[in-house]
């Protein structure tokens, strides 16, 4: 706020200099204030981030916990062109002989003679009814006008089903441009025997029903018969209504590719993968080591700290997990008890770690039952520790840097109630000096008005 004039008039003061240097000393408290609130959000910020990289390394503790989230396995096919085969880290290892004698297939039919037209000519008069059935379905349809091949199989396809077997059709020209001779095919969109398309009743041109042609094939085609797959697995004669299945070998899921062929499926661990998973728990603790180091560092040039020193939260996180990364694994085999036996090496300037690729490679390739069991024993597994330590202490209303971050944040709010406070009386604290210098001014003025007054009178006598 400032007097109409920034520089009195009968006095030559600069009132409004004045309020700024007198309010700037007022001020003082203010900033500090606004200074504390600013330092608290950047805890609550840092922290937030800490969670974070917490989060991660649980993520990574959790994918070497248990047993099923340790091992990966892999499956090799000696003959990718038989079949194709993915396993699930359940699957048991082991090898596996398959012989396929056919691939399942799905039914395909349609009638022998084309036709020289499939939008104009009639193939299915008014009042006249094509009925199939496919998978206990039965679906009747009734031209209400004449309908041409290509409207017939636009019906067929507009057909709905209870469950997902359905007939599916399409007009093909198997003539040429010139000449053509289009066909109507039905095809059951799944494979199997069990899923064949049976005309029931076809009063069209095309004659596809049982009863037209009982088994003489001088109306119908069938392109394709429906078939289950059959094959042999380790000597067991097996039949699958589709070329892919999961249900035979648990935890594996096979693809069928041709048939009369021959193949040895494989399944074994897959150390790489494992020793990854094994690297991105290193990579996550290191993450989280270097982030509360680096906002807990103080920088002498500076002369500032970072948002994290002092803190005691913090500073537990770095002992506790640094405590549970050396710890020894009770109940193991005691050449595996502890992270360094693997490959794992701290640094001691840092608390970071690394991983010797070679000698954890070595580990999970000699015994990698022993270096599961050092990660997913039961409460004291180094992966059950740390996934139960960073759970516990993220939990959004009870972990300790949600506790932590409720407390900065009430900090927060209590200062910017201050804030608004102080800059309530400080805005009254400048109304207050401009009415006063705006007095003196007026003072000023008028003992000014009179000296010039008496001047003059003395003056003229």
């Amino acid at each position: 706020m400032a007097i109409t004039s920034s520089t009195g008039v009968s006095s030559g003061i600069d009132y409004n200099a004045l309020i700024q240097g007198l309010m700037a000393a007022e001020r003082q408290p203010l900033i500090k204030l606004q200074s504390d609130q600013s330092a608290y959000n950047s805890k609550i910020s840092v922290y937030s981030e800490l969670s974070s990289r917490l989060s991660t390394l649980k993520s990574a503790a959790d994918s070497l916990r248990t047993e099923s989230n340790f091992y990966v396995k892999q499956a090799a096919v000696s003959d990718t062109t038989a079949a194709s085969a993915t396993v699930s880290n359940s699957a048991a290892a082991g090898s596996y002989t398959l012989e396929v004698t056919n691939l399942a297939q799905a039914h395909q039919i349609t009638h022998k003679t084309g036709l020289a037209d499939k939008d104009t000519s009639t193939v299915l008069a008014s009042g006249a009814s094509f009925q199939f059935t496919i998978n206990g379905e039965t679906k009747t349809i009734t031209a209400a006008s004449d309908m041409t091949l290509e409207e017939l199989a636009s019906e067929i396809n507009e057909q709905t089903y209870t469950g997902a077997v359905e007939a599916q059709a399409t007009v093909i020209n198997t003539g040429t441009s010139m000449s053509p001779a289009y066909k109507l095919v039905m095809t059951s969109n799944t494979s199997g025997s069990d899923y064949g398309i049976t005309i029931d009743n076809d009063d069209s041109v095309l004659n596809l029903d049982e009863a037209s042609d009982p088994g003489s094939g001088q109306y119908r085609e069938v392109i394709q018969t429906a078939q289950n797959a059959s094959f042999k697995l380790n000597g067991l004669s097996i039949e699958r209504s589709s070329n892919t299945f999961s249900d035979v070998v648990s935890g594996m899921t096979v693809t069928l590719k041709k048939g009369s062929s021959s193949s040895i499926i494989t399944v074994d661990n897959d150390t790489t993968a494992i020793q990854e998973k094994i690297n991105a728990f290193a990579s996550a603790y290191n993450n989280v080591v270097n982030y509360i180091s680096s906002q807990s560092a103080y920088n002498s040039t500076t002369k500032v700290g970072g948002a994290l020193m002092g803190e005691s939260t913090a500073r537990s996180v770095l002992t506790n997990i640094s405590s549970m990364l050396t710890s020894r694994v009770a109940g193991v085999s005691e050449d595996t008890r502890a992270l360094s036996q693997i490959g794992f090496k701290t640094d001691s300037k840092t608390g970071t770690i690394s991983v010797d690729s070679t000698v954890l490679a070595d580990a999970l390739r000699d015994d990698i039952e022993k270096v599961a069991d050092l990660f997913t024993t039961s409460t004291y597994g180094i992966a059950n520790k740390f996934y139960d330590y960073a759970d516990s202490v993220t939990k959004s209303t009870t972990g300790a840097i949600s506790i932590r971050t409720t407390g900065l944040q009430n900090r927060v709010n209590d200062i910017a109630q201050n804030i608004l406070k102080l800059e309530t009386r400080l805005e009254r604290t400048e109304e207050s000096l401009v009415s006063r210098f705006s007095a003196l001014e007026s003072l000023i003025a008028g003992l000014t008005a009179q000296s010039t007054y008496l001047t003059n009178l003395f003056n003229s006598m």
